[in-house]
């Protein structure tokens, strides 16, 4: 199963990038940027409001009412 992850919509860029990060075991910086996958403002904006899955990183990122899945 994936990890879960429940945050706030301001939240969902920096926690996906942090856990990703984590999984990774590697230092946040040295990931690509976000934005090479999906838009970070549309993500904030529709992330409560909307089921969105996409790839970041080699993992499938998935964020339903407002909690993140991220499964390698």
């Amino acid at each position: 199963m994936g990890n879960l992850i429940q945050r706030s919509q301001t939240q969902f860029v920096t926690e996906i990038v942090t856990r990703v990060s984590e999984m990774e075991g590697t230092d946040p910086l040295d990931l690509p940027p976000l934005y090479d996958s999906i838009d970070p403002e549309a993500l904030d904006r529709l992330a409560d409001s909307s089921e969105i899955r996409f790839e970041y990183a080699g993992y499938s990122i998935a964020i339903e009412n407002g909690t993140i899945t991220i499964d390698q």
